[in-house]
């Protein structure tokens, strides 16, 4: 068995890391490894190491771990989303998915044998300790990572809900290592939450697991009760949304569109090669929408992003996204665990890919004042082995772009040097909502003055 999905940016914190297992033989699989081959070869050597190792190393090694090391060695050095999952990640995978599971609740890559966070998950108790993407984790319980393994990181970050954890973290722009202390929890992600600014409908979708189109039509109509009915613009809110799963992107992208591609993806097979549209149905009836993102914002995140944008169906504002733009399978191995093996990249509407470059704003709107305050990376092309972008494919011509409102030249790429330091929580000091919101009014009032004109 098989199926397709845009799994979460690198490793999260409820991924472990069992005993080794050996990956049965795919049939056809090493049809090249005969006596005399390169690949029969170069198996032999691997075979002389694995023996040398078992006789000669310090301490004796249990067989399935240097199998189990090995296999992962292999994939990860494919590219950083590819990797063997036994048993219990697995389990764990499956049940992030579903938008409950056990943990922090962060994202995490590894960079210059570093932990770094891509982003907090809202309601976690990793955001209400305040930390952020780009956030570099060099300690835990005051043992420090440098150089070890992401799976080996989060195995240590793992353990019982109500169980403590410290964590130090280095922070751009803060001269002192940050100590945090995290109480562990069964993670409940509530993927949307909805409020009303006025006569805007505001929409946080946090990540993609599989009820997040369900989560955005419910949020959608209890916008609509609340205002009477009477919403005239949206802001659909994908800062640090680390994504998740393909068809759970695809929906909601749909479900701002009446037509046109949502996303393509191409790979080395043909049954690889797939093209979803969007179907008539609106469920916002046409009126503005404004898009945030950040460079937390990645994969099924992006894909939403691009697909609006690039239909001319939203305006995106804030600051390049993520930009992962591979597709991942996972290959089921019955009694053992899953490969999750990247098979094809992703190709937005205009026919480009995201890889590496991610989704740029139609308007650029940064969180903080100071370059500083974060790390000037946090995205895909960062990470090890990660693709270069390919060349673009052939796609349709797309309709011209929004005209933004005049109001749009009148907003800072940076808060003003009055502006309140952010706090969680308090929305008012939140910059770029703050300009979204002023974005969207904008473009409800320069609507009705066009359906005025029109009128006359």
């Amino acid at each position: 068995m098989k199926f397709r999905t845009s799994l979460l940016i690198a490793g999260s914190f409820i991924v472990g890391i069992g005993a080794g297992v050996i990956i049965p033989v795919v049939h056809g699989a090493l049809a090249d490894a005969r006596p005399g081959t390169n690949t029969y070869q170069q198996l032999g050597l691997f075979e002389n190491i694995f023996q040398r190792v078992k006789a000669d190393y310090v301490t004796p090694e249990p067989s399935h771990k240097l199998v189990y090391d090995a296999m992962n060695g292999m994939l990860t050095g494919l590219d950083p989303h590819s990797g063997y999952m036994n048993r219990r990640q697995y389990k764990d995978m499956q049940a992030e998915t579903s938008g409950q599971f056990g943990g922090l609740g962060l994202e995490v890559s590894q960079a210059a044998g570093f932990i770094k966070v891509i982003s907090p998950i809202d309601g976690t108790p990793a955001a209400k300790a305040g930390i952020k993407p780009g956030d570099l984790i060099v300690g835990i319980n005051g043992k420090p990572m440098v150089g070890l393994s992401l799976n080996k990181a989060v195995e240590e970050m793992r353990g019982p809900p109500g169980s403590t954890i410290t964590l130090t973290i280095k922070r751009a722009g803060v001269d002192k290592p940050i100590v945090a202390k995290l109480t562990r929890a069964v993670i409940h992600v509530k993927a949307v939450h909805s409020k009303l600014y006025g006569d805007i409908g505001y929409l946080r979708l946090s990540s993609f697991s599989e009820n997040a189109n369900r989560d955005i039509r419910r949020a959608m109509r209890k916008l609509k009760t609340e205002s009477h009915d009477k919403v005239a613009a949206y802001v659909l809110d994908l800062r640090n949304n680390p994504g998740g799963l393909l068809n759970q992107g695809v929906a909601v992208a749909d479900d701002f569109l009446n037509a046109g591609e949502i996303v393509s993806t191409h790979g080395r097979h043909a049954s690889d090669d797939e093209v979803w549209y969007a179907h008539p149905g609106d469920i916002a009836h046409g009126k503005p929408i404004v898009v945030m993102i950040n460079s937390g914002t990645a994969s099924a995140a992006e894909i939403v992003s691009a697909a609006l944008q690039q239909n001319r169906r939203a305006v995106v504002l804030g600051t390049r996204s993520f930009g992962k733009g591979s597709v991942q399978t996972i290959f089921t191995i019955p009694g053992h665990g899953a490969l999750r093996l990247t098979t094809a990249l992703y190709y937005t509407p205009s026919g480009k890919s995201l890889q590496d470059y991610g989704v740029a704003p139609d308007l650029v709107v940064h969180e903080t004042r100071n370059p500083k305050d974060h790390f000037p990376k946090i995205r895909e092309a960062d990470m090890p082995h990660a693709f270069h972008n390919p060349s673009g494919m052939k796609a349709p011509i797309l309709p011209p772009k929004l005209v933004l409102p005049a109001i749009a030249k009148s907003i800072a790429p940076r808060p003003p040097a009055n502006w309140p330091k952010f706090t969680l929580g308090k929305p008012a000091t939140d910059y770029q909502l703050q300009m979204a919101l002023k974005l969207a009014n904008a473009m409800v009032q320069q609507n009705e003055l066009t359906q005025a004109s029109a009128s006359h």
